[in-house]
């Protein structure tokens, strides 16, 4: 009688700690479902680059030889453009707030209708110097991209030179001047002249006062 007694008090006390094995297998085997699905998101994800780059190669089979199109050059030098983009608003900001652009506008007696918006009025000084500005630096780019340095990284793929592995949603995060870390730059730049543009846009006010804004006007 008291085995059997002591069986029955002790039986409980397995049951409850069969129940916590169970309770806790079972969160693992959640927790593990719960990253495996994480994986295959991502993998997914980062398969969706990977494909997209495939297919442009195998439509365009010249253009991607040479670079052109969907490859980790292009957007490379996309974001180098976006970096240099917001380099030139903020000393474009600076030099408005410090009264280094001319004020007024073209005079029609020299520059006639070159100098017009289309009507009868005339562009200002101040978007005549930064035009002119864009301009000079658009030759500069060209230049760059069809006939560079020696030391200067192209932009085209030499014959046989193949492209750079596709970076994926969220490249390799390493510090310092290395390539992830310069993609990353190039990301957040795309990412922030986009979101400058569509501010501007939806709110009717003019992108360098967006931007002096969201500095916290410093600028001006």
């Amino acid at each position: 009688m008291a085995f059997v007694a002591s069986s029955s008090v002790i039986r409980p006390s397995v049951q409850r700690t069969s129940l916590c094995r169970t309770s806790t297998f079972g969160t693992r085997l959640s927790s593990n479902a719960v990253s495996a699905r994480s994986s295959v998101t991502m993998s997914s994800v980062l398969s969706v680059f990977t494909k997209a780059m495939d297919e442009y190669k195998n439509d365009y089979p010249a253009f991607a030889a040479r670079g052109w199109g969907a490859t980790v050059k292009a957007e490379r030098w996309n974001g180098r453009h976006a970096m240099f983009g917001f380099l030139v608003l903020v000393l474009t900001g600076y030099c408005k707030g410090h009264g280094l652009l001319p004020e007024g506008t073209l005079d029609v007696s020299q520059w006639g209708t070159l100098g017009s918006l289309g009507d009868t009025a005339m562009i200002t000084k101040e978007r005549a110097v930064i035009l002119v500005a864009h301009v000079h630096v658009l030759i500069v780019s060209v230049a760059a991209a069809l006939a560079p340095f020696s030391f200067q990284d192209k932009l085209l793929l030499a014959p046989g030179e193949e492209d750079e592995e596709p970076a994926g949603l969220f490249p390799p995060f390493k510090l310092g001047l290395t390539k992830s870390a310069e993609l990353w730059n190039c990301r957040v730049a795309m990412l922030g002249l986009i979101a400058l543009v569509g501010c501007s846009v939806s709110t009717g006010t003019p992108v360098l006062d967006v931007l002096n804004i969201g500095l916290g006007k410093i600028l001006y």
